[in-house]
């Protein structure tokens, strides 16, 4: 589907169903300001969106379709982390429109997709002229990355633990 496909209304109704925007969810009025700096690209199946290790400045809501999301080991195996759909209002990359840095993991298509892309420079024009909803977004944003860096934390200890049980009983 191309962009002119999609009514404005779709996208709106989507908006509103993700997590990062749910403290405006209600708000017709902001969801139309943010969809203004929303552009749609088309990924046909098995496309590489994102490779780890690359830059990137764009954040990425799962539109239509289905991507993998995988991480590589430190001696280079590749693994899935998850399969997600759209169905479950799913983003990735949001860290790419607030600081610069390497991708963290290959977002990979399992299904002809479109996203709604959101790109840093027109997050921060946003967030200039709309600093309220801009601030929403980026706690949103905060607190996925605060509920990451503590899932991390928790597996990193279970791991820890396993290790030292390990030596003990060796």
């Amino acid at each position: 589907m191309t962009e002119n496909n999609k009514s404005n209304s779709e996208r709106l109704d989507k908006l509103a169903k993700i997590p990062l925007f749910s403290s405006f969810a209600n708000n017709r009025e902001s969801l139309e300001k943010l969809n203004s700096i929303c552009s749609i690209k088309e990924y046909e199946n098995d496309s590489i969106v994102i490779s780890e290790g690359s830059f990137g400045d764009d954040m990425f809501i799962v539109y239509e379709g289905t991507v993998e999301i995988r991480k590589k080991t430190r001696s280079g195996d590749e693994y899935t982390v998850v399969e997600l759909t759209a169905e479950h209002n799913v983003f990735f990359g949001e860290l790419a429109i607030v600081s610069e840095g390497e991708r963290s993991a290959t977002v990979i298509t399992k299904s002809k997709c479109n996203f709604l892309v959101i790109s840093k420079k027109d997050f921060e024009d946003f967030c200039e002229e709309h600093p309220t909803i801009g601030l929403h977004i980026t706690k949103e944003i905060l607190k996925t990355v605060a509920a990451r860096l503590r899932k991390t934390n928790d597996d990193m200890l279970t791991i820890f633990d396993a290790l030292v049980n390990e030596i003990k009983n060796s």
